[in-house]
């Protein structure tokens, strides 16, 4: 199981985790799919198709007569940007406008939803500043802020049941989140969602009602280092510490000279990949987001550091450096040497990464 970025008190923990499941699309936040009912009117007939393992949120109205361990209840509204889902009678989620979002003070949790064709291409032309000028949206990275559909923007994953989250409208159609595919409609059994869901699976599927996935999918293709955007906003959003303006190799320039003019070394473009990160001071961070490690580095470390990122190899590293320095080869050496040891005792082999996903 992921582990949530929502955090609650244990009574609303799991009310917490489904829903960022069924927000974000994210898969094995909970164990099931996540049902989400607009209305209770089609509450029985949810119930019938969810499996065991499944959670049902539904208006807490519509819940009185139930007793059914797989249901959620929630109080307010989930529609329209300003809305304000409530769980337990405490834990509160407001719902804003992607295209709003540069505008407004970020009080509590909220989620962010794109809603339309503009609010796609408002979060693509701000994933392109962040990776052209490593100015990102100061609010996404707040660690209260979760974005609609975060998933669809990724490939699908070939691992697990196709029904991650089912957006029940009041109409009775059953969604791949709000503005998602149809995948079927109330009284339809499960084992003919599922084949649909199954056949339609890939980037943008969460948008089909607002934008062509096709499209999105080519916009997608345009930008290879779109997975890394994501994580990188995952990286700052959820580390305390981060520093205040962070600035993150890749984004916007590389400490290396040589790294910036392209040529034969390509920026690391995995998700998997660890992050450089510095603030407004001289002291830099290599960040591993899949173990959690954070290695502090001089600049001339952080240096290395790249170079070891971008050849995957300590050889191609050190002549990379020597460049960059105007040193020798044989006197960068040892600091590229020391640096990959430290970096295996610490369990981060910086190589293996760069050839795994870049």
């Amino acid at each position: 199981m992921q582990d949530s970025s929502t955090t609650a008190s244990r009574p609303g923990h799991r009310a917490a985790t489904a829903f960022e499941q069924y927000v974000t699309g994210r898969r094995g936040i909970v164990e099931g799919a996540v049902f989400f009912l607009e209305s209770g009117d089609h509450l029985d007939e949810v119930l019938r198709v969810a499996e065991p393992c499944d959670v049902v949120i539904a208006p807490a109205a519509a819940l009185a007569p139930h007793a059914d361990p797989r249901t959620i209840g929630y109080d307010g509204s989930y529609m329209e940007p300003g809305d304000e889902i409530i769980f337990d009678g405490r834990r509160a989620f407001e719902l804003q406008d992607y295209i709003a979002l540069p505008f407004l003070s970020v009080v509590g949790p909220t989620v962010v939803r794109q809603r339309s064709a503009a609010g796609i291409a408002a979060f693509l032309s701000d994933a392109d500043t962040a990776w052209e000028s490593g100015v990102f949206v100061g609010q996404l990275l707040s660690a209260d802020v979760l974005l609609d559909s975060r998933d669809s923007f990724l490939p699908a994953d070939p691992v697990g049941d196709s029904l991650v989250r089912i957006h029940v409208t009041r109409r009775g159609e059953y969604r791949d989140g709000p503005d998602g595919l149809l995948l079927g409609k109330v009284g339809e059994e499960r084992a003919d969602v599922e084949p649909e869901a199954a056949s339609r699976e890939g980037r943008g599927r969460s948008f089909a009602g607002i934008v062509d996935p096709s499209v999105l999918e080519a916009d997608l293709d345009n930008r290879p280092w779109f997975e890394r955007y994501l994580a990188a906003l995952d990286l700052l959003r959820l580390w305390a510490n981060a520093p205040e303006r962070p600035a993150i190799s890749g984004f916007g320039g590389h400490l290396v000279a040589a790294l910036e003019e392209g040529g034969s070394y390509p920026a690391a473009l995995s998700p998997r990949a660890p992050f450089l990160v510095t603030g407004d001071g001289d002291e830099y961070v290599l960040v591993d987001r899949i173990n959690r490690r954070h290695l502090r580095l001089t600049v001339d470390s952080a240096r290395a550091a790249e170079c070891l990122i971008a050849t995957s190899d300590e050889s191609e590293a050190a002549a990379l450096l020597a460049i960059e320095l105007g040193s020798r080869v044989s006197s960068v050496t040892p600091l590229v040497r020391e640096l990959r040891d430290r970096f295996a005792a610490a369990g981060l082999d910086v190589t293996a990464m760069r050839r795994g996903g870049a």
